[in-house]
């Protein structure tokens, strides 16, 4: 009744407040409907930028889980490493210690920003379009490799490699990373590798003072290796650089240039046709070097897969040992591809090379073998590599044989330079020396497709028997001298040996030898 009464008794007030009443109705409304009007305009944008937001958040934290996990892949492999031969093979390993290859594990971090344009600039160095991406192998028992896309820098004077990254934005330290390599294709080998320099690779995002200034560009990959180690042996030379460098390099057909870390210029120039062959630019001599040099792509220390040999499987353009023996043939501009063919050669005489040897392990019956060898139908050649030969002299006399002959050395490594189809012989000094003969030029001699045939010395074939009773372990338990060391067992065997071949038990392996040539 109150509120009746009031509005009864005072029409008028009613009315005014009435009025008041609607005004602030009507504002409220308008203030409702206008948020209601523009909330509906842009209610179709909000879910899709929530939803881009989302995913883009969704894609960094996937890309940061997949940077942060090293790759890993594993690969099966039967062959040995690399078999103990001699001061003239291989150091550091023997047939009782094989080392196996079975998993490769490589270490990659990837970026690859939106937006950027393949260019260099002389300040920050090479901008792709593809990812930058540093890819390094240190699962390999014979050599570590890095292999890195983008912009590369290479400062030879501090030994150091950089890959920058090209989106230049602030990233977990985490996906960092860091490698210390020598590039010398005989890791397993401490004493070797004691005289390699070690050379850091890293990546970086360029934003800190860390990162060099380029002052030389290139347009061409970079290799990074070093001469050292065993340098200057024959047959460390190929097995540990010039083989390991054509499985590297040579798919980049001269479009490369190389990068040695010390200036080894007798070294170079005894190679000298082999290195101009695989690069048409210039060698760079990283050691004291100060210039800072930029490249799309370089690749840090030498792939290498077996002794003195190739596994297609694992090397670029699928090359094999029969690639590299073509190879060596083209870069010394050797004539024959193919040996003789007996009974299509009008009666000439198949050639056999003979190796003398100087040293050790020296025929003491060299007439008396050269006599044989002549008997059973062959010419004879005779010839042996000396310090300070040419190596197109030696490659031109190899090529131009049938047959190649010699007790285990390095100059056997000169099988590269025989035809393919020709025949190489190998004589093994006593001492259970068989596997470590076969790992350093039987097995590599038949990837390179041609027919090994082996000789083994018997007790009374041996100059042994005259410095050790017949009942010594040097005779009776050669084992018992291998475990001793590589040392041991090389100054018996290799160093203190020489060989008086029993021309009558050899004569078969040369009868041998020419049916293998008709074929």
């Amino acid at each position: 009744m109150g509120y009746e009464m009031v509005l009864i008794k005072s029409p008028h007030r009613m009315e005014s407040r009435k009025l008041g009443l609607a005004l602030l109705v009507g504002f409220c409304i308008g203030v409702v409907t206008s948020f209601i009007s523009i909330t509906l305009s842009s209610g179709n944008q909000f879910p899709s930028s929530y939803d881009e937001m989302k995913s883009k958040k969704q894609m960094k934290q996937t890309s940061s889980s997949t940077n942060d996990t090293a790759l890993s892949t594993v690969q099966t492999k039967d062959d040995a490493v690399e078999l103990a031969s001699g001061k003239e093979a291989n150091h550091g390993e023997n047939a009782d210690d094989r080392v196996q290859h079975t998993t490769k594990k490589q270490e990659t971090i990837e970026s690859k920003p939106p937006g950027i344009r393949d260019h260099f600039d002389e300040n920050i160095g090479f901008e792709r379009a593809e990812a930058t991406k540093a890819a390094c192998d240190l699962s390999n028992p014979r050599t570590d490799v890095c292999e890195l896309h983008g912009d590369v820098r290479i400062h030879g004077k501090s030994s150091s490699v950089v890959l920058v990254s090209a989106d230049r934005q602030p990233r977990n330290p985490e996906r960092r990373q860091s490698w210390q390599i020598k590039p010398y294709a005989r890791k397993f080998d401490k004493a070797a590798m004691a005289h390699i320099h070690q050379v850091s690779v890293r990546s970086s995002n360029g934003l800190g003072d860390d990162v060099p200034r380029c002052t030389t560009n290139h347009s061409v990959p970079a290799v990074v290796f070093a001469i050292g180690g065993y340098a200057g042996n024959y047959y460390h030379d190929f097995t540990d650089v010039l083989v390991p460098l054509f499985i590297t390099s040579r798919r980049f057909d001269g479009e490369v240039q190389l990068v040695i870390g010390t200036k080894n210029l007798w070294w170079i120039s005894k190679y000298e046709p082999i290195l101009r062959k695989l690069s048409r630019y210039e060698i760079v001599y990283s050691g004291s070097d100060d210039r800072v040099h930029c490249y799309p792509h370089a690749i840090v220390g030498l792939h290498s897969h077996k002794a003195m040999s190739i596994d297609p499987a694992r090397a670029p353009n699928g090359y094999s040992m029969v690639d590299f023996t073509r190879f060596m043939r083209s870069t010394y501009s050797l004539g024959r591809d193919s040996p003789i063919k007996l009974g299509d050669d009008g009666g000439r005489k198949p050639r056999l090379l003979l190796i003398p040897r100087q040293g050790t392990r020296r025929f003491t019956n060299f007439q008396e073998i050269v006599g044989v060898v002549e008997e059973s139908g062959f010419e004879v050649v005779v010839a042996e590599a000396k310090m300070g030969s040419k190596v197109a002299e030696v490659a031109r006399v190899v090529n131009s044989c049938d047959v190649m002959m010699g007790v285990h050395g390095a100059g056997l490594t000169n099988f590269v330079f025989l035809p393919t189809d020709a025949v190489i012989i190998q004589v093994v000094p006593f001492g259970n020396l068989e596997n470590i003969s076969r790992s350093c030029f039987g097995y590599p001699s038949e990837d390179a497709k041609l027919h090994y045939l082996e000789y083994s010395i018997r007790e009374e074939e041996s100059s042994l028997i005259e410095q050790y009773p017949r009942d010594h372990p040097v005779f009776k338990d050669p084992k018992s001298i291998h475990r001793k060391g590589w040392n041991k067992m090389g100054e018996v065997y290799l160093d203190k040996q020489n060989v008086k071949l029993d021309v009558n038990r050899f004569r078969p392996l040369l009868l041998k030898t020419r049916q293998l040539l008709h074929r």
